[in-house]
């Protein structure tokens, strides 16, 4: 009985055993299978229980958890309050250019229960299933749209150092003290607002409590988008002491420069007849308001300190001398003189004048060292610029020497064009040429202007003759330009006339015309002595003289017989009527002139050797023209023969 009994008690343990055995193996097979499906399930898919930001991604593809992050997290948020002791400013997040790095986020959601290991990956995957995780993105703000931001406040919240400094009120000096300022460090407060931001969202971390519970108390918040609340960050300053500045020197300074006005003076050294000198004084003050203007200063760096440097605006002294300079500038005067061959004796016509010029900068150094020094008047640097020709230098050689002559006749010209040839010697009575200098006719002679004194004559214009003041004027250029001639010196510039001129000939093709302001007749004196040019104007015997006075020389010139080439007729006379003139009168206002081709060769002789010079001309062929009365009309014939 008792063998049978432990007999059925073996038996029975053994069928419970097999069963639970079976039990657990039929378990273990449903769990297996159950973890083979849920790693099919989730095989591309994040593992159910991981939370982004508190958005549940569980169950979701990689790009469909970043597509719905995007969509629920707001980009302003969190807002952020950024403070300092007296203000506060408030800006989303986007407006300060911060971020989360949601791309970190999914990778790190994705790779849960999924490091390798068979067993941890069971592990994980179970509690993420039954407690969930939480993660937290790092947020980060862009230096970029941050810095741009930051800038803003930086203008409202700080303020910069004031150094002690040196002001001018008036005409007298004041000194400020120094003030701390205060600098936004915008880097710091970068990194501080990414710091408050990663604290106040937390760390990633499992759940405290199941999901099921979470779900059911939750259920409602998760539907929504996530907000955060602002996150308050205190700014960060740094504060800016300014280094110490000595103004106490330049206080000084600045006392002394509006200590009275500044007196500029010059003596202007004249000449006079006979070039006696004497002395011109001019003086002009800067006073003290207009010195208080020009006042600069500028901190310059001392050793570990600052040194208030006081100066003075050289543009402005240079502006307030431009008016003296103005003033002072003056061109010298040539002198012009008289000479009696017989007596030896040289007078003055017109006397000299010196010239002037301001050394501007100079005068400008000058000014400014004045005005930071007790010397409170200074002597301008001015500069005096002589006549190139005084009578001293023609003294040293009398007695003068009659070195040639230009001549020409002017017999039939009418009173106007006589009148026009006295003005316009005049101009060249007494007139000098510096040794190797360049003399210019019309330089000498002017504008040719009825105002000037010139009468109304016949010139050339164009192709014919007109009415115009100056007529005559050629006469005087061609009997400056034949002394030249027969003095030997170098022709610069020569025009002939367009055709033949009777007052010019004989010789043919020894003319120069001159027009205002760009036909010249330019000769250049080649020697190291002043000429003194004089004119005769012979009204007995209608003849014009020009004379060159110097010293001589051992130079000859000769002159070739012209050579005439290619002579053209003038063609038939040309006629104009003129409503002026009584009908059927004729009169002859131009004669007719032959055009022909002149070569003039001069042979200078000097120390031994000889120099050949051509000088040619090409005169047009010129007919004569006339005016002539209006014709008479059949009616005027009618009403005469009536």
């Amino acid at each position: 009985m008792g063998r049978e009994a432990g007999y059925r008690w073996r038996r029975y343990l053994i069928r419970s055993l097999l069963a639970v055995w079976l039990v657990l193996l039929m378990l273990l097979s449903f769990g297996g299978l159950l973890f083979l499906y849920y790693g099919a399930r989730y095989s591309e898919r994040i593992y159910e229980g991981v939370s982004i930001q508190g958005v549940d991604v569980g169950g979701l593809l990689p790009e469909e958890a970043m597509d719905l992050l995007e969509e629920r997290l707001n980009r302003d948020s969190p807002y952020i309050c950024l403070h300092a002791t007296d203000r506060e400013w408030t800006l989303s997040s986007r407006h300060l250019g911060g971020y989360w790095d949601l791309t970190a986020a999914v990778d790190e959601a994705w790779g849960l229960g999924r490091e390798g290991v068979f067993y941890e990956d069971m592990k994980t995957r179970l509690r993420l299933f039954w407690w969930g995780y939480r993660i937290v993105p790092s947020y980060h703000v862009e230096p970029g749209p941050a810095l741009l931001a930051l800038r803003q406040i930086a203008k409202q919240g700080g303020h910069p150092a004031q150094q002690a400094r040196l002001r001018v009120a008036g005409l007298e000096a004041h000194t400020d003290a120094p003030e701390t300022g205060r600098e936004l460090d915008i880097e710091t407060t970068r990194q501080r607002i990414e710091a408050t931001v990663q604290e106040a969202m937390g760390t990633s971390a499992w759940g405290r409590d199941s999901r099921l519970a979470e779900l059911l108390r939750d259920q409602e918040a998760l539907a929504g988008d996530v907000i955060m609340e602002s996150v308050r960050v205190p700014l960060a300053f740094q504060e800016i002491v300014p280094p110490l500045t000595d103004v106490e020197g330049a206080e000084e300074k600045v006392g002394t420069l509006l200590s009275g006005p500044l007196i500029l003076h010059f003596a202007f050294p004249e000449l006079a007849e006979e070039e006696r000198s004497y002395v011109v004084h001019r003086r002009w003050a800067v006073d003290r308001a207009v010195l208080a203007s020009w006042l600069t200063s500028h901190a310059a760096p001392t050793g570990e300190s600052l040194s208030v440097q006081v100066t003075v605006d050289g543009e402005e002294i240079g502006a307030f001398l431009q008016s003296i300079a103005d003033d002072i500038a003056r061109p010298p005067r040539e002198g012009r003189y008289d000479y009696d061959p017989e007596a030896q004796r040289l007078t003055t016509r017109v006397p000299p004048q010196n010239g002037y010029a301001l050394d501007m900068e100079a005068a400008k150094d000058l000014v400014a060292e004045a005005c930071l020094s007790s010397q409170r008047e200074i002597t301008l640097p001015v500069r005096v610029i002589r006549p190139r020709v005084v009578k001293e230098d023609l003294e040293e050689i009398l007695p003068l020497e009659l070195i040639s002559t230009g001549q020409s006749s002017f017999a039939g010209s009418k009173p106007e064009r006589l009148q026009n040839i006295r003005v316009a010697t005049a101009r060249f009575q007494g007139v000098t040429v510096p040794a190797q200098a360049t003399f210019s006719f019309l330089d000498h002679l002017g504008p040719v202007t009825v105002a000037n004194g010139y009468s109304q004559s016949w010139v050339i214009y164009g192709d014919r003759t007109v009415l115009g003041p100056g007529g005559g004027v050629c006469q005087v250029s061609t009997t400056c330009f034949r002394a030249a001639f027969w003095g030997g010196y170098p022709i610069l510039e020569r025009h002939p006339h367009s055709y033949r001129v009777s007052w010019y000939e004989p010789p043919v093709g020894l003319d120069a015309a001159a027009f205002h302001p760009s036909v010249d007749m330019r000769f250049r004196n080649d020697t190291d002595t002043p000429l003194l040019i004089l004119t005769e104007v012979d009204e007995r015997e209608a003849l014009l003289s020009f004379y060159l006075y110097g010293e001589k020389g051992g130079r000859t010139v000769r002159m070739e017989d012209p050579v005439t080439e290619d002579s053209v007729e003038p063609g038939e006379p040309v006629l104009e009527e003129d409503p002026s003139l009584p009908p059927g009168e004729r009169r002859q206002v131009e004669r007719s002139h032959a055009g022909v081709d002149v070569t003039v060769y001069r042979i200078i002789e000097e120390e031994g050797q000889e120099t050949k010079e051509e000088f040619f001309s090409r005169y047009k062929p010129w007919p004569a023209r006339y005016l002539i009365g209006p014709r008479e009309t059949e009616e005027e014939n009618d009403g005469q023969d009536s």
